[in-house]
């Protein structure tokens, strides 16, 4: 391998510092319009028709249809029907590999325009409710949608209810980034506490006797009530935070297009409060239910609710220990096990039927009860004038709906009512239409290009600086407002704002820079045909699934535009093989400039020489510090392996055996398509062990006429 190649490798992955700055605050954004409208002079909302089979009903009429606004019956001004994305076969999903097969590799999926998207899909996992074995089988259901059940058009998000709220940036079409948050779903021990779907009944369960003198607090409350008192309000904040997460995660979906579900992953609830004098109330929990009503229908969400305890018997069981306790006081243990069950899955039932879905509950088979969600995606879109009295403007009212259908055989499915607030109030906003701007780019999973650039992340590590990414930014010089100053020279300024974000959608790094270009006429018509790279470096200390995501403003010229890449920075303290990013470079360039650019674009014509190079750090060695290291080229198109290459040693010369640099190169041919395409560079140590002998690496790149 030439000096001159090694040089660009180094250059292209050399770490350097750069100024940590505040990213801007967050601000409310203005809401466009969608499908489902709440004005004070229009109500449009959608509802599922379907017959006794669960089969869409497609052909209804006006007058078959009834729209009663608390109690009130309105005119009906708008019908139509709207079809649904067909779901996959059985015969394909079956043929799907699954993610436990490690032949099956994990490539980078292509981030989705808006006006490609068919269905926008959020996976809310309640981990604050679900038992370590509701944890456990939710994994594996959630693998086995992504796998087989998750379609090209998909836009997916999965959330934890008690990771955070920021949930936009993790809407992606990336399977990697999918399976990197299920792989973050725990068992929060702190909140359910339970390993099965009830506590192990104990002695302690007993109800104490009323004349047990250390029965009582006071003359008239057991000790029995005060720790059940106590549960039940711990209880009710936990589910608070449950459908506060979860109101969050609707209300962000507002904007979002295609056909919008929620997906509701929970042990369930209980809808009602005791009171201290035996009596029950709906409290917060109802009261969080409407909130969430009103906002799915805002954003057009249906939400479907999921319970992963599946078929459960509630009878005692091996984990329960009755000695000391009466016939009757087992009974009643059993009793209390099935008014639990019953309890949490009425509220399940009634979060679904309140915003137009359904509950999935008793079933041992969580991934059919998802393709039914997913079979369930044509409605109507019915409209009509409201009542004036629905937003008085000096009572917030939660206004109640109710559909009938006259025809016979039919099941009908809404969401029941809205807060009398009209959209045009919800969407003012005092924040500057600059500055809310900057927010939608940075949390819309879309990329925005009214200011077009492209990206790309690598991945290094180095003893000095530890683990980073090295992000380079490629923009077209034509794209930016240069203004032209008065000793002739060409000026333009930039505002780069880049946020990480971990698996949960925390902020785990931000960086905002002010970048002045200045540029003499000569460097000015140069750049014009070959474009500029700016980089930054961001050090990233934990290991984990990571997205980088980069928004760039010209504000002379009132242009944004923004990207986002999926990274996942490896545990190098587990002293395994592992791959630093690829870096790029044409074949017939020998500059490191040239590299940059290259790796940023990832664009090559047809026919041209690519070459490309990483670093495999952890290496074995033997006494004398030599590797024995390999590497693999393969390449893919739309997940199918289209190029394999042959083994090439890697030669590893004065380099030390933790940090050996390699390249190689592929002839694209004249014969490639035109599009776009991974490759994947594997590297394997003779020395390891055979279970971490192998590392991988992913690139994508287009190939351009």
């Amino acid at each position: 391998m030439s000096r001159t190649l090694l040089i660009i490798l180094a250059t292209a992955l050399l770490a350097v510092s750069a100024a940590s700055q505040e990213a801007p605050k967050p601000v409310p954004s203005s809401t466009p319009e969608d499908v489902v409208k709440i004005t004070t002079s229009l109500v449009q909302f959608d509802v599922s028709v379907t017959d006794k089979d669960g089969r869409p009903i497609k052909d209804l009429k006006p007058d078959e249809i009834r729209v009663f606004e608390n109690g009130k019956e309105r005119k009906v001004s708008g019908l139509s029907f709207v079809v649904g994305e067909p779901s996959v076969s059985t015969a394909a999903s079956a043929a799907s590999k699954s993610s436990k097969d490690p032949a099956a590799p994990r490539l980078p999926g292509r981030q989705l325009a808006p006006n490609e998207v068919r269905r926008t899909i959020a996976i809310v996992v309640d981990d604050i409710t679900l038992s370590f074995q509701s944890v456990a089988y939710t994994r594996d259901v959630l693998r086995r949608f992504v796998d087989q059940q998750m379609q090209p058009g998909d836009l997916v998000a999965i959330v934890r209810s008690s990771g955070g709220v920021s949930a936009l940036q993790q809407f992606t079409s990336d399977k990697r980034q999918l399976y990197a948050a299920i792989d973050r779903i725990r068992w929060n021990a702190a909140a359910n506490g339970r390993v099965g779907a009830f506590a192990p009944i104990t002695n302690s369960s007993i109800t104490p006797q009323p004349d047990d003198p250390d029965a009582t607090v006071g003359d008239e409350r057991s000790m029995d009530d005060v720790a059940k008192e106590a549960n039940d309000l711990r209880e009710n904040i936990l589910v608070s935070g449950s459908l506060g997460a979860l109101n969050y995660v609707i209300r962000g979906m507002e904007q979002l297009p295609g056909r919008k579900s929620v997906m509701f992953i929970s042990e369930g609830f209980r809808l009602l409060e005791q009171t201290q004098t035996g009596g029950v109330t709906h409290g917060r929990v109802i009261d969080a239910i409407n909130l969430i009503t009103d906002a799915a229908n805002r954003a057009a969400v249906v939400v479907y609710t999921l319970d992963p305890r599946g078929l459960t018997v509630p009878m005692l069981n091996a984990e329960d220990d009755v000695s000391g306790m009466t016939f009757e006081q087992s009974l009643q243990s059993v009793s209390d096990r099935v008014a639990t069950l019953a309890d949490t899955q009425d509220g399940l039932k009634y979060l679904a039927e309140e915003t137009g879905g359904f509950a999935i509950v008793n079933n041992n088979n969580l991934s059919k009860g998802i393709r039914k969600i997913l079979d369930d995606q044509s409605y109507y879109l019915v409209a009509y004038e409201p009542d004036d009295t629905a937003f008085d403007p000096k009572k917030l009212r939660f206004n109640t709906l109710t559909v009938k259908v006259s025809r016979p055989g039919t099941n009908v499915r809404y969401r029941r009512g809205f807060l009398g607030v009209s959209d045009r109030a919800l969407d003012e906003s005092p924040q500057a239409k600059g500055e809310a701007r900057i927010r939608d780019a940075f949390f819309s999973p879309f990329a925005v290009t009214d200011l077009p650039f492209r990206f790309n992340s690598l991945f290094n590590y180095d003893h000095k600086n530890g683990s980073y990414l090295r992000s380079l930014v490629h923009m077209n010089i034509a794209d930016l407002d240069f203004k032209t100053l008065p000793d002739g020279k060409r000026q333009a300024v930039l505002d780069i704002f880049a946020y990480v974000f971990g698996a949960n959608g925390s902020i785990d790094g931000r960086l905002q820079k002010t970048y002045k270009m200045t540029l003499p006429p000569d460097a000015y018509e140069k750049l014009r045909s070959t474009g500029f790279v700016y980089d930054f470096v961001f050090p990233v200390a934990k290991p984990g699934a990571y997205q980088l995501r980069i928004v760039v403003r010209d504000a002379s010229a009132d242009k944004v535009g923004s990207a986002s890449q999926f990274v996942e920075i490896p545990n190098l303290k587990k002293d395994r093989l592992t791959l630093s990013g690829i870096v790029l470079n044409s074949g017939t360039s020998t500059t490191s400039s040239s590299a940059l650019t290259a790796t940023a674009l990832r664009e090559f014509h047809r026919g041209s020489l690519i070459e490309y190079g990483s670093v495999a750090l952890n290496a074995r060695s033997e006494s004398a510090g030599k590797t024995n290291l390999a590497s693999r080229l393969r390449i893919f198109r739309d997940g199918k392996l289209i190029f394999t290459g042959k083994s090439q040693p890697i030669a590893q010369g004065q380099q030390p055996a933790d940090s050996v640099a390699f390249m190689g190169t592929i002839d694209l041919g004249t014969k490639l398509e035109a599009g776009d395409y991974v490759m994947e560079v594997e590297v394997t140590d003779a020395l390891a062990k055979a279970k971490y002998a192998t590392a991988l690496q992913y690139v994508e790149f287009r190939v351009v006429e």
